[in-house]
């Protein structure tokens, strides 16, 4: 047993030996070393989005991952609003890069819409580390900067916890997220590679298959529910300060712009809304006195008795057929911001 045990913890070193001979300049910093350390991006800054915002000069800007996107129809409501609609979306997003989007795209592009509505469940707003592991991670390279101290920060407090300290020792011993930084997108392009031989072809290759995996091509699927945090997470005054929610709100302050939070309804039960324990309505109650009190609006779809079970897919995403419903019923309950 202490044999194997020994093997166990001594064979993945090797995988400092290839980090150690791969060849090449070293790594980067990145920017956001509280997360992890050097390493290549998978993805740059999308430039394109600034100069799309500035073009299309937009009247309401939608931010969020997939809650956002099977729920609003952005020409329906650019039609109900008289102003074209700008949807910033990504699926399987969370608040850090929600935070970004609002900086680095919309503030950056200095456009003054009239309200930037932010999409999100339950406690995702103060939930920083929510899809910042590998799975979703590479999703934030597109909207961040050489350096994002901010977020590195409440990055850095979020992980000031024993288990985030045991990750980073296991990562400084054994290097494994450096390896996949350079190992996955070798093996992501080699078979693109092999296939199609002309650089451009290939390019046009991989952007298509990117968008078959687009919000319009997503298959339901019961990982929509992501109950099993709620509570964990529901503890208003301990995670806010760690979060990118004050971020948002003094960017949206400098930039003289009001953000609407919109809390998403959870799948509901039959006809009834879905059930919350108390502290998740602490935190809700929280959370809400906390916007509104620096100049943002707070919108609460839990409860509504319009937004019936028949029109949920899978888990907690709106059916395609239902989007314009949705839409209409939004434009209704916040008719004030569109006048």
């Amino acid at each position: 047993m202490i044999c194997i045990a020994a093997l166990a913890l001594l064979v993945p070193l090797g995988i400092r030996v290839l980090n150690a001979g791969r060849p090449g300049a070293p790594l980067p910093a990145s920017y956001l070393p509280a997360l992890e350390g050097p390493r290549e991006r998978q993805a740059l800054l999308d430039t394109n989005r600034v100069p799309d915002l500035r073009r299309l000069n937009p009247g309401y800007v939608v931010i969020g991952d997939s809650m956002a996107g099977t729920r609003i129809d952005e020409r329906r409501l650019g039609e109900l609003a008289g102003r074209p609609v700008a949807p910033l979306l990504q699926p399987g997003s969370g608040s850090a890069f929600w935070y970004l989007a609002l900086k680095n795209w919309v503030i950056a592009s200095g456009i003054k819409p009239r309200v930037v509505f932010i999409f999100f469940r339950d406690t995702n707003l103060t939930d920083v580390m929510f899809r910042l592991d590998q799975t979703f991670r590479w999703s934030l390279d597109m909207v961040a900067g050489e350096r994002e101290a901010d977020l590195n920060r409440v990055i850095a407090a979020r992980m000031d916890r024993p288990y985030y300290h045991v990750h980073g020792l296991v990562e400084r011993v054994y290097q494994g997220d450096r390896a996949r930084a350079w190992m996955e997108p070798a093996l992501t392009v080699w078979p693109a590679r092999l296939m199609i031989p002309s650089v451009r072809r290939r390019a046009e290759f991989q952007a298509g298959l990117n968008a078959r995996f687009g919000l319009d091509h997503l298959r339901p699927m019961e990982a929509a529910d992501i109950r099993a945090t709620e509570d964990r997470m529901a503890d208003f005054p301990r995670y806010v300060d760690e979060s990118p929610l004050p971020l948002m709100l003094r960017e949206a302050e400098r930039a003289g712009l009001t953000i609407c939070f919109v809390r998403v309804q959870r799948r509901p039960a039959g006809d009834g809304a879905p059930e919350q324990s108390p502290a998740l309505q602490r935190y809700v109650d929280d959370l809400q006195r906390y916007v509104t009190a620096r100049g943002a609006i707070f919108r609460d779809d839990t409860g509504d008795p319009l937004m019936t079970l028949d029109m949920y897919e899978d888990g907690d995403h709106i059916r395609r057929e239902a989007r314009r419903r949705y839409t209409e019923i939004l434009h209704a309950r916040l008719n004030h911001l569109f006048q």
